[in-house]
């Protein structure tokens, strides 16, 4: 479902900032400078998932003072859908010459039921990636076991449906600069 202007404003006024600028901010610095300290002398594969993971790769990323080789990946299981289809759909996976004996890490904006982020890794430890780090945004506690967990977390998130920095609702306002928890009235 597309929304006009105001629909896409009335999501805004009706929701409730969860972490502002300064927040994710501090927690992003934290972050990458944990990361460059991990990196040590290597150049690892910086792999964004698409389409989530664009702002906060972009963020994180020009944080970093080691040098890095980007790509991206582009899986998904939720479609239209506000929750996780049982399938991945590829829509573009990087070549496997630029994974094979690299140390690889996955951004994304948000590690959920982490079914996505699973079969990623997969896919790249089988094309002979060295190892395999993932870094989040946001970690949502949704209060079940996950296939996976995150190396790098900047904020962990309760369990509602969030929007911003990253993250869509209704193919809209991932360009905010703060998280929203959507108050579904």
């Amino acid at each position: 479902m597309q929304l006009d202007y105001a629909k896409a404003q009335q999501l805004i006024q009706n929701s409730t900032v969860l972490f502002n600028q300064e927040q994710l901010s501090s927690a992003l610095d934290q972050m990458a400078a944990n990361i460059d300290q991990e990196i040590g002398d290597e150049v690892p594969v910086f792999l964004t998932v698409m389409n989530g993971g664009m702002m906060f790769a972009s963020e994180l990323t020009k944080r970093l003072k080691k040098p890095i080789i980007m790509d991206y990946i582009h899986a998904s299981r939720y479609g239209d859908a506000h929750y996780g289809s049982s399938h991945i759909t590829w829509f573009r996976q990087p070549k496997e010459s630029l994974i094979r004996g690299k140390t690889v890490y996955i951004l994304d904006d948000i590690l959920d039921e982490g079914h996505t982020i699973a079969e990623i890794k997969r896919f790249l430890m089988n094309a002979e990636a060295k190892e395999c780090k993932v870094a989040v945004m946001v970690n949502k506690e949704i209060g079940k076991e996950k296939p996976i967990y995150a190396d790098h977390v900047g904020v962990n998130a309760p369990n509602h449906f969030l929007f911003g920095f990253g993250m869509d609702i209704f193919d809209v306002n991932r360009n905010l600069q703060e998280i929203y928890i959507y108050n579904n009235n």
